[in-house]
């Protein structure tokens, strides 16, 4: 193998360097994800299958919410957000909801320059 050869075997390498590396990735869960999750499961088995939370509350007597959130883009523009809560009581979850955030009416309506004049 001359030179060459050793320049094609080292480009794969950036190749996958650069798909990979640059990217970041962080644990989100998904309504399929959630769908999956049964009351009773432990929360250990949840954590290690779908991540970590995005937060973890104490909510009294002995139970503790955990929240996911799935995040939907289209054309790089947050269009809605899913906060998925588990309620956990002795490491087991108990109980399960959702709440679905939109994008507020302002950010729909914003103009790129305000200080434009607008002339009638």
């Amino acid at each position: 193998m001359g030179k060459n050869g050793r320049k094609i075997m080292k480009r794969p390498f950036l190749l996958l360097f650069f798909l990979f590396g640059c990217t970041t990735y962080s644990s989100a869960m998904t309504r399929i994800e959630y769908n999956e999750i049964m009351l009773g499961s432990p929360i250990t088995e949840v954590t290690r299958c779908y991540g970590e939370p995005y937060r973890v509350c104490n909510i009294g007597n002995g139970a503790t919410r955990y929240e996911f959130i799935e995040k939907i883009s289209m054309n790089n523009e947050l269009v809605v957000e899913y906060h998925y809560y588990l309620t956990v009581v002795n490491g087991h979850v108990v109980n399960k909801s959702v709440c679905e955030e939109n994008r507020p009416a302002y950010d729909q309506l914003f103009r790129e320059d305000p200080n434009y004049p607008t002339y009638p």
